[in-house]
């Protein structure tokens, strides 16, 4: 089961590398620590983001590697696929359809474990001409139903999202930055960097479940990942509890919302060598 990290490295920097390093550390601390010495894995997370600064922190051009760390009969193994990748492979737009089925993540605050499930999930929105599929809360008191008790609910605004399989998920409401409020989720780096911009330009900032009200009356969706940064998103929603594409849409942007463009920039003007944040 291994663990894995990515971000996208541009001339040898990559935005918040040390909160990559440090979120990895965490991730081997949870899945391992009660099998394997707290000093081995920091050492083993050490070496990891050292090698990809030997790879990478050099290298001229634009990168996605995919940074590796399993145990493997009692011992921790590591490793850095470089991964060169075209500027065309960047989106700065995406679409999200929700997901009908149940989160059935084993480890949804870690990434890595549950990429087969989730690669799965992803196939089914693009099959159905999505980007990525929003997930639906797992938090407790709120099922995928809507009611603690497993029984459907009738009003579908009381189901709401978390995230999508590979992205995190945030709105704008009049002025004011909303991202999930349900924790067993995977920590997304992105997501803490755009709330810290956000904060810095005099927004306000909110916490709040991500309903299909929320979502479909919001001034903007955006879609937050690692590779892409920030993306403007269109959203259509499934009927539930019938499993089909609702043609209900939230618009791109709305008069209360900054261009995301603006939101990615600003997020490439905090990248760092990680030759030096690594070595």
């Amino acid at each position: 089961m291994p663990l894995v990290d990515s971000f996208l490295v541009r001339d040898g920097h990559a935005v918040a590398p040390s909160a990559h390093r440090d979120r990895m550390r965490v991730a081997a601390g949870e899945l391992w620590g009660a099998e394997v010495d707290p000093r081995v894995i920091d050492d083993a997370v050490t070496a990891l983001y050292e090698q990809a600064a030997h790879v990478l922190g050099g290298a001229a051009g634009l990168f996605f590697p995919k940074l590796t760390l399993e145990q493997v009969g009692g011992e921790l193994r590591f490793d850095v696929n470089a991964r060169p990748i075209a500027e065309s492979r960047l989106e700065t737009t995406a679409h999200l359809i929700a997901y009908p089925g149940s989160d059935e993540r084993t480890h949804p605050r870690l990434k890595g474990p549950d990429f087969t499930w989730q690669e799965r999930v992803r196939a089914w929105a693009v099959n159905n001409g999505a980007s990525d599929a929003l997930l639906r809360t797992r938090s407790a008191g709120v099922s995928s139903a809507g009611k603690s008790d497993g029984t459907s609910h009738p009003l579908a605004p009381q189901i709401h999202y978390s995230e999508t399989a590979y992205g995190s998920v945030v709105l704008w409401s009049n002025g004011v930055l909303v991202t999930s409020v349900d924790t067993d989720r995977l920590p997304s780096i992105t997501e803490r960097m755009i709330v810290a911009i956000a904060r810095e330009r005099g927004h306000e900032t909110l916490a709040a479940p991500l309903t299909k009200q929320r979502l479909l009356e919001a001034d903007a969706v955006w879609l937050l990942s690692s590779l892409h940064g920030v993306r403007e998103a269109t959203v259509g929603l499934t009927d539930l509890p019938t499993p089909h594409i609702a043609d209900t849409y939230a618009p791109p942007r709305g008069p209360f919302a900054p261009a995301a463009r603006d939101f990615q920039a600003a997020l490439w003007e905090r990248a760092e060598p990680i030759r030096e944040c690594f070595a």
